[in-house]
Protein backbone atom coordinates (compact mmCIF):
# COMPACT_ATOMS: atom_id res chain seq x y z
CA UNK A 1 0.00 0.00 0.00
CA UNK A 2 1.77 3.27 -1.15
CA UNK A 3 1.80 5.53 2.01
CA UNK A 4 -0.02 8.71 1.63
CA UNK A 5 -1.04 12.17 4.22
CA UNK A 6 -3.62 14.47 4.63
CA UNK A 7 -3.44 17.77 6.56
CA UNK A 8 -6.63 19.51 8.09
CA UNK A 9 -7.59 21.37 11.01
CA UNK A 10 -8.42 20.52 13.88
CA UNK A 11 -9.96 21.87 17.55
CA UNK A 12 -8.07 21.71 20.11
CA UNK A 13 -9.33 22.80 23.65
CA UNK A 14 -6.61 23.51 26.86
CA UNK A 15 -8.15 21.31 30.20
CA UNK A 16 -7.10 22.57 33.01
CA UNK A 17 -7.57 21.54 36.70
CA UNK A 18 -7.65 18.34 39.47
CA UNK A 19 -10.99 17.07 38.16
CA UNK A 20 -10.68 16.97 34.98
CA UNK A 21 -10.00 13.37 33.49
CA UNK A 22 -12.89 12.61 36.25
CA UNK A 23 -15.13 14.79 34.54
CA UNK A 24 -15.03 13.72 30.98
CA UNK A 25 -15.02 10.36 32.17
CA UNK A 26 -18.55 11.23 33.25
CA UNK A 27 -19.45 12.88 30.51
CA UNK A 28 -18.49 10.80 27.41
CA UNK A 29 -19.17 7.09 26.59
CA UNK A 30 -15.40 5.30 27.00
CA UNK A 31 -14.29 4.30 30.41
CA UNK A 32 -11.66 7.35 31.34
CA UNK A 33 -10.83 5.74 35.18
CA UNK A 34 -7.49 4.04 33.98
CA UNK A 35 -6.01 6.25 31.90
CA UNK A 36 -2.13 7.02 32.58
CA UNK A 37 -0.41 10.10 31.57
CA UNK A 38 1.40 10.24 28.46
CA UNK A 39 -1.79 8.03 26.45
CA UNK A 40 -4.24 9.00 24.46
CA UNK A 41 -8.02 8.19 24.07
CA UNK A 42 -10.96 8.57 22.08
CA UNK A 43 -14.79 9.36 23.34
CA UNK A 44 -17.82 10.60 22.41
CA UNK A 45 -19.52 12.91 24.01
CA UNK A 46 -23.21 12.61 23.84
CA UNK A 47 -26.57 14.80 24.44
CA UNK A 48 -29.19 13.67 27.00
CA UNK A 49 -30.82 12.05 24.00
CA UNK A 50 -27.86 9.97 23.58
CA UNK A 51 -27.29 11.72 20.15
CA UNK A 52 -23.10 13.02 19.02
CA UNK A 53 -22.17 15.93 20.41
CA UNK A 54 -18.84 15.06 18.80
CA UNK A 55 -16.14 12.49 18.67
CA UNK A 56 -12.87 13.62 20.49
CA UNK A 57 -9.29 12.83 21.08
CA UNK A 58 -7.98 13.19 25.03
CA UNK A 59 -4.42 13.74 24.97
CA UNK A 60 -3.53 13.12 28.81
CA UNK A 61 0.20 15.28 29.00
CA UNK A 62 1.79 15.42 32.22
CA UNK A 63 1.70 18.79 32.11
CA UNK A 64 -1.78 19.39 30.92
CA UNK A 65 -4.36 17.92 29.01
CA UNK A 66 -5.57 18.59 25.50
CA UNK A 67 -8.67 17.48 23.92
CA UNK A 68 -8.66 17.40 19.97
CA UNK A 69 -12.18 18.27 18.79
CA UNK A 70 -13.59 18.71 14.70
CA UNK A 71 -13.00 21.69 13.72
CA UNK A 72 -15.47 24.43 14.83
CA UNK A 73 -16.50 21.86 17.37
CA UNK A 74 -14.91 23.91 20.39
CA UNK A 75 -17.34 25.87 20.94
CA UNK A 76 -20.36 23.38 20.98
CA UNK A 77 -18.08 21.34 22.87
CA UNK A 78 -17.26 24.08 25.78
CA UNK A 79 -20.78 24.87 25.85
CA UNK A 80 -21.93 21.11 26.31
CA UNK A 81 -19.38 20.47 28.70
CA UNK A 82 -19.66 23.89 30.85
CA UNK A 83 -23.61 22.87 31.57
CA UNK A 84 -22.20 20.15 33.33
CA UNK A 85 -19.26 22.07 35.64
CA UNK A 86 -20.69 22.74 39.18
CA UNK A 87 -18.62 21.48 41.81
CA UNK A 88 -15.72 19.96 39.59
CA UNK A 89 -12.00 21.76 39.53
CA UNK A 90 -12.56 22.07 35.77
CA UNK A 91 -11.30 24.85 33.49
CA UNK A 92 -11.94 24.63 29.33
CA UNK A 93 -10.40 26.73 27.17
CA UNK A 94 -10.28 26.83 23.76
CA UNK A 95 -6.72 27.22 22.11
CA UNK A 96 -6.06 30.78 20.59
CA UNK A 97 -3.05 29.18 18.30
CA UNK A 98 -4.05 27.54 15.39
CA UNK A 99 -3.59 23.93 15.16
CA UNK A 100 -3.55 21.40 12.15
CA UNK A 101 -3.41 17.82 12.12
CA UNK A 102 -1.71 15.51 9.74
CA UNK A 103 -2.93 12.02 8.77
CA UNK A 104 -0.44 9.65 7.53
CA UNK A 105 -1.64 6.09 5.92
CA UNK A 106 -0.32 3.18 4.37
CA UNK A 107 1.85 0.40 5.23
CA UNK A 108 4.31 0.08 7.81
CA UNK A 109 3.75 3.28 9.81
CA UNK A 110 5.95 2.03 13.05
CA UNK A 111 8.92 2.04 10.41
CA UNK A 112 7.86 5.08 8.59
CA UNK A 113 7.76 6.79 12.03
CA UNK A 114 11.11 5.09 13.39
CA UNK A 115 12.73 6.40 10.54
CA UNK A 116 11.03 9.60 10.29
CA UNK A 117 11.34 10.84 14.25
CA UNK A 118 13.68 8.26 15.61
CA UNK A 119 11.19 6.70 17.90
CA UNK A 120 9.29 3.44 18.70
CA UNK A 121 5.82 3.65 18.66
CA UNK A 122 3.28 2.12 20.81
CA UNK A 123 -0.37 1.88 21.14
CA UNK A 124 -1.79 4.57 23.29
CA UNK A 125 0.83 6.59 23.63
CA UNK A 126 1.85 10.30 23.08
CA UNK A 127 4.81 11.49 21.94
CA UNK A 128 6.88 14.97 21.05
CA UNK A 129 8.86 15.14 18.87
CA UNK A 130 8.96 19.06 19.01
CA UNK A 131 7.38 21.51 20.88
CA UNK A 132 3.83 21.95 20.93
CA UNK A 133 3.80 18.65 18.84
CA UNK A 134 2.23 15.61 19.49
CA UNK A 135 2.38 12.45 17.66
CA UNK A 136 0.57 8.71 17.82
CA UNK A 137 -0.79 6.01 16.06
CA UNK A 138 -4.66 5.36 15.42
CA UNK A 139 -6.27 2.52 14.74
CA UNK A 140 -9.92 3.68 13.92
CA UNK A 141 -10.82 1.59 11.26
CA UNK A 142 -7.67 2.11 9.74
CA UNK A 143 -3.85 2.29 11.25
CA UNK A 144 -2.72 5.91 10.88
CA UNK A 145 0.17 8.33 12.14
CA UNK A 146 -1.52 11.50 13.11
CA UNK A 147 0.78 14.47 14.43
CA UNK A 148 -0.75 17.79 15.53
CA UNK A 149 1.35 20.89 15.06
CA UNK A 150 0.96 24.33 14.27
CA UNK A 151 1.64 25.49 10.81
CA UNK A 152 5.27 25.82 10.61
CA UNK A 153 5.60 22.26 12.13
CA UNK A 154 2.77 21.21 8.65
CA UNK A 155 5.93 22.89 6.78
CA UNK A 156 8.47 21.05 8.40
CA UNK A 157 6.73 17.31 8.16
CA UNK A 158 5.40 18.02 4.94
CA UNK A 159 8.76 18.53 4.03
CA UNK A 160 10.11 15.34 6.09
CA UNK A 161 7.07 13.28 4.49
CA UNK A 162 7.21 13.93 1.02
CA UNK A 163 11.11 13.28 1.44
CA UNK A 164 10.46 9.84 2.13
CA UNK A 165 8.13 9.24 -0.71
CA UNK A 166 4.77 9.58 0.93
CA UNK A 167 2.23 11.69 -1.13
CA UNK A 168 0.16 14.45 0.00
CA UNK A 169 -3.54 13.63 -0.72
CA UNK A 170 -6.05 16.31 -1.93
CA UNK A 171 -9.61 17.05 -0.14
CA UNK A 172 -11.27 14.59 -3.03
CA UNK A 173 -9.07 12.11 -2.94
CA UNK A 174 -9.00 11.98 1.53
CA UNK A 175 -12.83 11.90 1.59
CA UNK A 176 -12.73 9.08 -1.23
CA UNK A 177 -10.62 7.11 1.21
CA UNK A 178 -12.81 8.02 4.41
CA UNK A 179 -16.09 6.96 2.80
CA UNK A 180 -14.67 3.55 1.69
CA UNK A 181 -13.20 3.09 4.75
CA UNK A 182 -16.26 3.57 6.34
CA UNK A 183 -15.13 6.70 8.67
CA UNK A 184 -17.44 8.99 10.24
CA UNK A 185 -16.50 12.86 10.45
CA UNK A 186 -17.65 15.73 10.98
CA UNK A 187 -21.29 17.73 11.20
CA UNK A 188 -21.93 15.04 8.50
CA UNK A 189 -21.80 12.43 10.67
CA UNK A 190 -21.51 13.90 14.02
CA UNK A 191 -25.19 16.30 14.90
CA UNK A 192 -28.40 15.34 16.62
CA UNK A 193 -29.75 13.24 14.42
CA UNK A 194 -26.95 10.65 15.01
CA UNK A 195 -26.38 8.35 17.80
CA UNK A 196 -22.91 6.96 18.37
CA UNK A 197 -23.51 2.99 17.96
CA UNK A 198 -25.48 3.91 14.55
CA UNK A 199 -21.86 4.77 12.47
CA UNK A 200 -19.49 2.39 13.95
CA UNK A 201 -17.99 3.93 17.03
CA UNK A 202 -19.28 0.99 19.73
CA UNK A 203 -16.06 0.03 20.61
CA UNK A 204 -15.76 3.79 22.28
CA UNK A 205 -18.49 3.17 24.29
CA UNK A 206 -17.58 1.09 27.57
CA UNK A 207 -21.37 -0.31 29.15
CA UNK A 208 -19.47 -1.11 32.65
CA UNK A 209 -18.25 2.48 33.99
CA UNK A 210 -21.96 3.11 35.05
CA UNK A 211 -23.30 6.89 34.05
CA UNK A 212 -22.44 9.46 31.73
CA UNK A 213 -24.83 12.25 29.17
CA UNK A 214 -27.16 9.88 27.71
CA UNK A 215 -25.93 6.83 28.91
CA UNK A 216 -29.68 5.69 29.61
CA UNK A 217 -30.24 5.60 26.21
CA UNK A 218 -27.41 4.38 24.64
CA UNK A 219 -27.64 1.26 27.10
CA UNK A 220 -31.61 0.83 26.33
CA UNK A 221 -30.24 0.22 22.56
CA UNK A 222 -28.16 -1.65 23.82
CA UNK A 223 -29.93 -3.90 25.57
CA UNK A 224 -33.01 -4.49 23.45
CA UNK A 225 -30.14 -5.25 20.73
CA UNK A 226 -32.10 -1.85 18.42
CA UNK A 227 -30.42 0.31 16.40
CA UNK A 228 -32.80 2.96 14.91
CA UNK A 229 -30.84 2.71 12.01
CA UNK A 230 -27.54 1.82 10.74
CA UNK A 231 -24.36 3.72 8.55
CA UNK A 232 -24.72 2.13 4.85
CA UNK A 233 -21.74 2.64 2.49
CA UNK A 234 -23.89 4.09 -0.44
CA UNK A 235 -22.98 4.04 -4.70
CA UNK A 236 -24.42 6.14 -7.41
CA UNK A 237 -24.32 6.72 -11.37
CA UNK A 238 -25.24 10.05 -10.80
CA UNK A 239 -23.77 12.65 -7.96
CA UNK A 240 -25.42 12.32 -4.56
CA UNK A 241 -26.00 14.96 -2.58
CA UNK A 242 -25.91 15.32 1.36
CA UNK A 243 -29.07 15.31 3.64
CA UNK A 244 -30.97 13.87 0.59
CA UNK A 245 -33.48 11.29 1.41
CA UNK A 246 -33.36 7.52 0.46
CA UNK A 247 -36.64 5.75 -0.48
CA UNK A 248 -37.31 2.14 -0.84
CA UNK A 249 -38.57 0.29 -3.57
CA UNK A 250 -42.54 1.30 -2.34
CA UNK A 251 -41.95 4.57 -2.22
CA UNK A 252 -41.13 4.88 1.74
CA UNK A 253 -38.89 6.83 3.19
CA UNK A 254 -36.01 5.26 4.57
CA UNK A 255 -33.07 7.13 5.13
CA UNK A 256 -30.73 9.58 4.05
CA UNK A 257 -27.74 10.40 2.32
CA UNK A 258 -24.78 12.08 5.01
CA UNK A 259 -21.65 12.48 2.77
CA UNK A 260 -21.09 12.08 -0.81
CA UNK A 261 -18.07 12.47 -3.78
CA UNK A 262 -18.17 11.99 -6.81
CA UNK A 263 -15.63 9.80 -9.09
CA UNK A 264 -15.03 9.53 -12.14
CA UNK A 265 -18.33 10.62 -13.15
CA UNK A 266 -19.75 8.18 -10.27
CA UNK A 267 -20.62 8.98 -6.80
CA UNK A 268 -19.71 7.18 -3.72
CA UNK A 269 -21.00 8.25 -0.42
CA UNK A 270 -22.35 7.13 3.31
CA UNK A 271 -25.99 7.27 4.30
CA UNK A 272 -27.80 6.41 6.86
CA UNK A 273 -30.88 3.66 6.43
CA UNK A 274 -33.79 2.74 9.20
CA UNK A 275 -33.26 -0.67 10.55
CA UNK A 276 -36.81 -1.42 9.94
CA UNK A 277 -36.23 -0.47 6.37
CA UNK A 278 -32.74 -2.42 5.78
CA UNK A 279 -32.38 -5.00 3.31
CA UNK A 280 -28.91 -5.18 0.87
CA UNK A 281 -31.01 -7.19 -1.42
CA UNK A 282 -33.65 -4.31 -2.02
CA UNK A 283 -33.03 -1.48 -4.44
CA UNK A 284 -33.00 2.05 -3.01
CA UNK A 285 -33.23 5.75 -4.76
CA UNK A 286 -33.24 9.55 -4.25
CA UNK A 287 -36.32 11.43 -5.51
CA UNK A 288 -34.68 14.35 -7.44
CA UNK A 289 -37.38 16.85 -9.12
CA UNK A 290 -39.44 13.49 -9.60
CA UNK A 291 -36.45 11.55 -11.15
CA UNK A 292 -35.74 8.35 -8.96
CA UNK A 293 -32.17 7.60 -8.72
CA UNK A 294 -30.90 4.36 -8.18
CA UNK A 295 -28.41 3.91 -5.79
CA UNK A 296 -26.79 0.66 -4.48
CA UNK A 297 -26.08 0.18 -0.56
CA UNK A 298 -23.57 -2.03 0.90
CA UNK A 299 -22.68 -3.29 4.39
CA UNK A 300 -19.06 -1.57 5.80
CA UNK A 301 -16.54 -3.58 6.92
Amino acid sequence: MENKFFVRNTGLINASGQDVIDFINRMSTNDLRKFPTEEFRKSVLTSDKGRIIDLINILNIKEKVLVLTTSGFEDKVIKHLDKYIIMDDVKLEKSLSNFRHIIVYGSDLSGLAKKMFNLEVKENKIYNPGNEEYLFIDDFKIETINVICNDEGVKKYSSILSGNNVKEMNCTEYEQMRIKSGIPEGVNEFNDQINPMECGLERYISFKKGCYIGQEVIARLDSQSKRPKQMVLIRSGTELITQEKIFTEENKEAGFVSSAIANDGRSEGLGFIRSINLDFQNNYFVDRNNEKIVIDISKIN
